[in-house]
C-alpha cells in the first residue's frame, strides 16, 4: 500500500434545545439527524454487510452528543419526522396538476417515514448508542472536540480551555465508554505558547506566558488533532492574524517558523507540534487537511456537489419547505432550476466516488514514489455537508469507501489506527490560525463581532474569581456556580460569532449570546448577593430554576474542570 485515507467527519451543532424551533433552533438538530446522521449510520451498516469496515472517524462534539442523548430529543425528532411526512402528503395533493412534482412529494413522504423507522426501530431511538455500537465493533473511530466549541486561541484564560477539554473527556467517557484519543480543536484553531495579549480591550487579561494548545491537549491525554494545510506548511500571516498576534508576527519576521526547518514537509506526513521548543512540556500529533484534494468534495462551485442532477439545497417549495428541484447549474438563478429526478443521480454518485478514489490513489502513489514514505491523505469535513448541504453525500461516502476497499494502492483507516500504524518522528512548530476564511481568526474577530469578546472575558474573570474564593461547603452556592459554568461555556461557543459574521442567523446568534451573558450575570450576582448575606427574593429562586431547565447541558459538570492546578501559566510552572 502506498498510503492511507483518513476520513474525519466533524459532527457539531450548537446548543439549540429549548431555544427556538424554526427557522433557527431545534430544527437544525432534527434536520441534521434526519439528513446526515441516520443516512451515514445506514451507510456504515451497509458497508459492514458487504464485509467492509467503514473506518470513518466521527468527531462528536460534546454539546451535540448531550443534545442527542437528551430525553426530549427522541420525542422532538419523531414529531419532526411526522410533520415533514405529513407536509409532503399535503404537497402531493396540492401539486397534483404536475405529475412529476406530485410523485416527488410522495417520494419525500416515504423518505421521512423510512427515517422514522430507522430511528425508532433500527436504532431504538438512540443515535448515540448507534454510534457507540459501531465504535465498539471497531467499525468506526470516535474522537471528541471542545465541549461547547469554544474558540481556543481567543479565550481569555487557560482555565477556559481546560474546562472545554475536561468537559469533552468526561462527556465522551460517559457516552462512549472510553477515553478519547483525539480531539477536534474547534474551527481547527490553534495558538502556541507565548506571552499572550488580548486582541481587544480586556482589563482582565492574565499577565504571563499562556500555554500552547498542544500542551493543554497533552495534559488531558489527547494524542492528536487536525489542522489545515497552511499551518503545517507555514503559510504567511494574513489579514488581522499577523498584525494583532505578537507571537505570530515575530515568528514570521524572524523566519523562525519550524523546528527543524525542513523543505520536505508535506501534508501527507504526521508531525508532532511543540511551540515551546521543549517537547517534554507537551506535544500533539497533527493530521493535516489536504485542501487541494478535498476541495473536490466540499466546493459547491468546483466540486461534486455542483453536479446538475443533484438536489438543489436553496430552492424550496413555499408551502412546505420541501425541495423539488435539481442544481441544474451551480450559477443558475433559482427560477431556472429544473425538477429533481432521484433515479438520475446514482450513476453520478458512483462516478464521482470512483473519480475521487482515483485522485487519492494518484496522490499517495506520487508521494511514495518521491519520498519513499507511506503517505496519509487526511480528509476532514463538516458532517453536515453529507446529507444536508449535499443530499447525495452519504451515498457518495458509501461508494467511495467501497472503491477504496478494492484498491491495491490505498487503505482506509481511522485516525487512531493511522497513528498506531505510522508514529510521527519530526517535531515542528506551526503558526497560529484556523481553517476559517483567510486561515486566521477573521471570521471570529472582526468589526461585526468584536463586541462579544469583552463580555466573554468579563464573565470568565468574574466566574474564576468566585470559584477561587468559594469554600465548597455551601451546596446551594455550588449549584449556582455549576450553572454559571454552563452559561459561560455556552457563551464561549464559536457558533455565535460565525453566524453573525456570515449573516446566516444574525438575530438568533446575537440573542443567544446576549441571553447566556444575561444568565451568567444574574447567576454571578446571585452568588455575590448571597455572600453579602442579602435577602434573596423568591423571584431569584424561580429565575435560577428557569435557567437550569433551559440550559441543562452537562448534568455531570464538575467545577474541577476549571482546576487551576492544571491551567497555571507556563511562566509560573517553569
Amino acid at each position: 500500500m502506498a498510503g492511507s485515507f483518513v476520513l474525519v467527519l466533524h459532527t457539531h451543532l450548537p446548543y439549540v434545545l429549548n431555544h427556538g424551533k424554526w427557522p433557527h433552533g431545534s430544527d437544525w438538530l432534527t434536520e441534521a439527524a434526519a439528513e446526515c446522521y441516520i443516512p451515514l449510520l445506514n451507510e456504515c451498516h451497509a458497508l459492514l454487510a458487504d464485509g467492509i469496515s467503514p473506518n470513518i472517524t466521527f468527531s462528536m462534539t460534546p454539546v451535540l452528543v448531550e443534545q442527542l442523548a437528551d430525553a426530549a430529543f427522541a420525542r422532538m425528532f419523531t414529531d419532526y419526522l411526522d410533520e415533514r411526512a405529513e407536509a409532503a402528503d399535503r404537497d402531493q395533493r396540492d401539486l397534483a396538476a404536475d405529475p412529476h412534482l406530485s410523485w416527488l412529494a410522495g417520494w419525500w413522504a416515504r423518505w421521512y417515514r423510512a427515517r422514522r423507522e430507522d430511528f425508532t426501530v433500527r436504532y431504538a431511538s438512540d443515535l448515540i448508542g448507534a454510534f457507540r455500537e459501531l465504535f465498539e465493533r471497531g467499525a468506526i473511530g470516535l474522537q471528541t472536540a471542545g465541549a461547547t466549541h469554544g474558540y481556543f486561541p481567543l479565550l481569555g484564560r487557560d482555565e477556559s480551555i481546560n474546562a472545554q477539554l475536561a468537559g469533552a473527556v468526561a462527556s465522551h467517557r460517559r457516552h462512549f465508554g472510553a477515553h478519547p484519543r483525539g480531539v477536534w480543536m474547534p474551527e481547527c484553531a490553534y495558538r502556541g505558547c507565548y506571552e499572550w495579549r488580548s486582541p481587544v480591550p480586556n482589563p482582565y487579561s492574565p499577565v504571563g506566558t499562556r500555554k500552547g494548545v498542544e500542551q493543554l491537549l497533552a495534559e488531558h491525554s489527547l494524542e492528536y488533532t487536525v489542522v489545515d494545510s497552511h499551518l503545517t506548511l507555514g503559510g504567511q500571516a494574513r489579514g488581522i492574524w499577523g498584525p494583532r498576534f505578537r507571537a505570530v508576527r515575530e515568528m514570521v519576521e524572524s523566519g523562525q517558523r519550524f523546528l527543524p526547518l525542513d523543505d520536505t514537509r508535506s501534508v501527507h506526513d504526521l508531525y508532532r507540534i511543540c511551540s515551546t521548543g521543549r517537547p517534554e512540556s507537551g506535544t500533539s500529533v497533527i493530521f493535516t487537511r489536504d485542501t487541494d484534494t478535498t476541495m473536490r468534495v466540499w466546493s459547491g462551485t468546483y466540486g461534486y456537489p455542483g453536479e446538475g442532477n443533484y438536489l438543489e439545497f436553496h430552492k424550496k417549495y413555499h408551502n412546505s419547505g420541501h425541495r423539488y428541484w435539481a442544481v441544474t447549474d451551480s450559477k443558475a438563478d433559482l427560477g431556472a432550476k429544473r425538477t429533481y429526478h432521484p433515479d438520475w443521480v446514482d450513476e453520478k454518485v458512483r462516478g464521482h466516488a470512483r473519480h475521487f478514489a482515483t485522485i487519492v490513489e494518484q496522490e499517495m502513489w506520487k508521494f511514495q514514489a518521491s519520498t519513499g514514505r507511506h503517505g496519509t491523505l487526511a480528509a476532514p469535513f463538516d458532517t453536515e455537508l453529507f446529507g444536508h448541504w449535499w443530499f447525495e453525500g452519504p451515498r457518495f461516502i458509501g461508494h467511495l469507501l467501497r472503491e477504496i476497499a478494492a484498491s491495491p494502492i490505498i487503505h482506509a483507516r481511522s485516525a487512531a489506527a493511522e497513528l498506531d500504524f505510522k508514529d510521527p518522528g519530526m517535531i515542528i512548530q506551526v503558526p497560529e490560525g484556523s481553517w476559517g476564511d483567510g486561515g486566521d481568526h477573521r471570521v471570529w474577530m472582526n468589526d461585526t463581532v468584536n463586541w462579544t469578546w469583552p463580555r466573554i472575558y468579563e464573565t470568565e474573570e468574574r466566574f474564576i474569581r468566585l470559584l477561587r474564593s468559594r469554600t465548597g461547603d455551601d451546596t446551594r452556592e455550588e449549584r449556582i456556580l455549576r450553572q454559571l459554568a454552563r452559561e459561560l461555556m455556552l457563551l464561549q461557543a464559536s457558533d455565535w460569532q460565525f453566524l453573525m459574521t456570515t449573516g446566516s442567523a444574525v438575530d438568533y446568534a446575537t440573542e443567544r449570546f446576549q441571553g447566556h451573558y444575561r444568565n451568567a450575570d444574574f447567576l454571578a450576582g446571585l452568588v455575590e448577593r448571597s455572600r453579602d448575606k442579602a435577602l434573596v427574593p423568591l423571584s431569584d429562586h424561580e429565575e435560577l430554576a428557569r435557567i437550569e431547565a433551559l440550559d441543562r447541558i452537562f448534568p455531570d459538570l464538575s467545577l474541577d474542570w476549571f482546576d487551576d492546578d492544571k491551567t497555571s501559566l507556563c511562566a509560573q510552572r517553569a
